[in-house]
């Protein structure tokens, strides 16, 4: 026998009813699945044990990430605050502008309605109003000049606070108010 070599399979459960009973098929489930499941286990573990490495340097790349954003968004808070400061120093500009622009649009109306042979001495022009001052050579030029301020746009009153004729040059001195709605 010596000289017969070969697999010996080995039993240690024995052949008789034992096998067959209730604790006997669980012992034998237990040696040949409860193996697969315990294997299945520490499979499970390891893997969750591997994955963590993973997810702790994907947690490490995101702070990172999220630190250089900051640090970019530190970086522009400088320019930021200056910004905001140009922007509210630009509202009362953008609102002198805008009063400019009234004023420059009445003033080219009122160069476009001047007769000829009007002089201004003092020409002062605000949101409620006008003032001119000044001398017209005839009486003509300045009836054209009040015709031409009542057609004035936006003007809703037209007040006289001072008219003279000077009867050896033939001038008309005066000091008209005008009222804006």
């Amino acid at each position: 026998m010596a000289a017969q070599q070969g697999v010996f399979h080995i039993n240690l459960l024995p052949k008789d009813s034992f096998s067959y009973s209730t604790l006997g098929k669980f012992l034998t489930w237990a040696t040949t699945s409860g193996r697969v499941l315990v294997v299945l286990t520490e499979f499970v573990v390891l893997l969750a044990f591997g994955s963590r490495f993973y997810f702790d340097k994907k947690v490490n790349d995101l702070k990172e990430e999220v630190d250089q954003k900051q640090a970019q968004i530190q970086a522009f808070a400088d320019t930021e605050r200056i910004i905001r400061t140009i922007l509210a120093k630009q509202t009362p500009v953008n609102g002198y502008l805008m009063g400019n622009l009234a004023f420059n649009e009445r003033y080219g109306e009122l160069s476009r309605i001047m007769p000829a042979g009007v002089r201004l001495e003092k020409l002062t022009v605000d949101k409620t109003g006008m003032t001119l001052v000044g001398e017209s050579d005839s009486e003509l030029g300045f009836a054209q000049l009040l015709r031409s301020l009542k057609k004035f746009r936006g003007a809703t009153r037209l007040s006289m606070k001072e008219t003279s004729f000077d009867q050896t040059t033939g001038t008309v001195k005066f000091n008209i108010q005008t009222t804006f709605q």
